[in-house]
């Protein structure tokens, strides 16, 4: 009975820790890039982040983050021609008050393209 008991509580930890994680993401911005509208810029305010994951399929992207911690700046600027998933916190120190990402992104090929944007809080 206590082994039943045990289990039931560390399941019900478990499912409490997976849904707080759950909570913590969020999808920014999305944008579908397509012959009409081959070209985007947008620029995101995100407050106290722990991971921004920028997803790029068929674009060409340039990115600016600039993160505040105090009275501490820090700066990165990126470009990528080649799909994927990228880390915009990247060399920059974790547990950052607020971060500004912007992001500039323009079709490759003939196709369409997409770019997101997904925060972890």
């Amino acid at each position: 009975m206590k082994k039943l008991l045990n289990l039931t509580a560390v399941l019900v930890i478990a499912a409490a820790i997976t849904g707080s994680a759950l909570a913590g993401t969020a999808s920014v911005k999305s944008v579908r890039l397509t012959a009409q509208h081959p070209r985007t810029a947008f620029r995101l305010r995100i407050l106290l982040p722990r991971k921004i994951i920028l997803y790029i399929g068929s674009a060409r992207v340039s990115t600016t983050t600039r993160c505040i911690k105090g009275t501490t700046v820090s700066k990165l600027s990126r470009s990528f021609a080649t799909d994927g998933t990228r880390n915009m916190l990247w060399h920059i120190r974790g547990r950052q008050d607020v971060c500004y990402l912007s992001v500039s992104a323009a079709i490759r090929g003939q196709h369409g393209g997409y770019v997101s944007v997904d925060v972890y809080h």
